[in-house]
């Protein structure tokens, strides 16, 4: 039996994995998890996995073309974990790997550093974020790609050998084909980390990595239309689109928005602050310096990631918010400011230290406890009969969505907005509302078989829709609250199916 300092190590493994599990949790509760673009994620991820199969009409309606997404490395894991686990659970395994990778990306990067490893908690009840929420799951799966680069470039300038060199040119090239914005801290980060004053060829040779990378996005920048929107985005404005910038007031209140608060009530204001009280008291009393075998070199090193955190704070003020079809912009910056500012704690020590980390580990329970609360609330009294909706529509069909009842009691934001792409992602065929006309898409409608373009958020107008003269290409509608004008006499659809929550309608033959 282990005794002593083992025993303590591993008492926090344990602890350390618990905790990292249970933020995980919420993710499997469900069978529809209230994330607002999951099921656009699906529905790519179900097109670019099964494009071949005629039953599913995707070869009938779409092109592949895979360079034109920078969120690549997603896709390509998630189309081969869905041939053996189906789409919704290889998209949940990826989800569960960015949720439980981040705090163990964050205790590598410590490590690295000869930091206190166990402040790694803190980032556990910041995964569930809006952003998540959102179903930005590219930018949250990059994030502990960023880390991990990070703890692979110090450990390089330790010691530069070929293994650590390829590795950290391999993971700094998935982390820009998942997403752009944690990429750029990595490359910043890495190049910081690598610079040896007045010995440039050491210096040179840690930066040879990041070379594929830059090139990748070089070609990105010059040949993808979301390349050449998120340049003119990044040098605020450009001669396309329009940039929209927030106020420096409205941009300090919306920080919450942007952490945690991400269900309706005052439970998660309640954890933000208990998580602000233990960063400010895991600040002020923990204590200075590092370990005895730290020296000088170690804490420039440590410093010059932390200053990642202040840039990032920097950004969320001056970016804008939005351009053209990029949103949000700015709000990425808040969690990447935190997540950068724990490098920067003072290692734990005494009573005062073991308080803070156990009040972390409270809050990240209590938290992830809340949301899988919840999401099953959400399942259970809200999402209704939405797959017998589904199972009411053909394989192949066209179908479109009017979602008048978009919100919901338990979460933020709109989980129901994208309900067409569940019907995508199990029935395949073209659906309405979509993102294959985004320039981030994967694949694009072909311009002989694709459905008439629809305005700027026209899937938040559905009262706007005129059945007849909008939905003439479509076989199917599917209706959530509403039904609005697609039940007026004379119009060309007929309903087959209803329940509380949803009604299914079908052109008249």
């Amino acid at each position: 039996m282990p005794t002593g300092e083992p025993l303590r190590r591993w008492g926090f493994e344990l602890i350390f994995a618990a905790v990292a599990v249970i933020a995980a949790w919420p993710i499997w509760s469900v069978a529809h998890p209230a994330i607002q673009d999951l099921p656009q994620h699906l529905a790519a991820v179900r097109v670019l996995a099964d494009y071949g199969d005629p039953e599913l009409a995707f070869a009938q309606y779409f092109t592949v073309d895979l360079l034109r997404t920078q969120y690549l490395a997603y896709y390509l894991v998630a189309i081969g974990l869905s041939w053996p686990f189906g789409v919704m659970a290889a998209n949940k395994l990826l989800i569960t790997a960015s949720i439980v990778g981040t705090p163990y990306a964050m205790r590598a990067l410590l490590r690295a550093l000869g930091g206190d490893e166990r402040l790694a908690l803190f980032v556990i009840p910041l995964t569930w974020n809006a952003h998540l929420i959102l179903g930005f799951m590219n930018f949250t799966a990059a994030i502990p790609l960023a880390l991990w680069g990070l703890a692979l470039a110090v450990r390089l300038r330790e010691r530069w050998t070929r293994g650590r060199a390829i590795g950290l040119g391999a993971l700094t090239l998935v982390c820009f084909y998942t997403h752009v914005v944690p990429f750029a801290f990595l490359g910043l980060g890495a190049a910081l980390v690598g610079i040896e004053r007045g010995r440039w060829r050491e210096t040179a040779l840690r930066w040879l990595p990041l070379v594929p990378a830059g090139l990748a996005t070089l070609i990105w920048t010059q040949l993808s239309p979301a390349g050449a929107s998120t340049v003119d985005a990044a040098s605020g404005g450009g001669a396309q689109g329009n940039a929209v910038f927030m106020s420096a007031s409205q941009a300090i209140a919306e920080i919450p928005s942007w952490l945690t608060d991400v269900l309706h009530g005052e439970r998660d204001s309640e954890l933000l602050v208990g998580f602000g009280l233990a960063l400010v008291v895991a600040a002020v009393a923990g204590r200075r310096g590092g370990n005895a075998s730290t020296g000088p070199s170690e804490w420039t090193v440590r410093r010059r990631i932390a200053l990642l955190s202040p840039l990032a704070a920097l950004l969320y003020f001056v970016t804008p918010a939005s351009y053209d079809w990029i949103w949000p912009i700015n709000a990425r910056f808040p969690l990447l400011a935190i997540v950068f500012a724990i490098v920067a704690l003072p290692r734990q020590r005494g009573v005062v230290g073991a308080a803070v980390l156990a009040a972390v580990v409270t809050l990240s329970v209590s938290g992830s406890l809340e949301v899988r609360r919840a999401f099953l609330e959400y399942e259970q009294g809200e999402v209704g009969a939405l797959d017998e909706a589904i199972a009411q529509m053909p394989k192949g069909a066209r179908v479109a969505a009017l979602v008048f009842d978009r919100g919901s009691r338990q979460v933020k934001f709109s989980p129901f907005i994208h309900s067409a792409a569940w019907v995508q992602a199990e029935n395949g065929g073209a659906v309405m509302f979509t993102f294959a006309d985004f320039p981030q898409s994967p694949f694009t409608f072909r311009e002989d078989r694709r459905p008439p373009r629809v305005g700027p958020r026209w899937e938040w107008m559905p009262e706007r829709v005129d059945p007849a003269r909008d939905l003439a290409w479509y076989d199917y509608v599917l209706v959530r609250g509403g039904p609005g004008r697609i039940a007026s006499a004379g119009q060309p659809f007929e309903r087959v199916w209803q329940s509380q929550q949803w009604s299914v309608w079908r052109r008249q033959r």
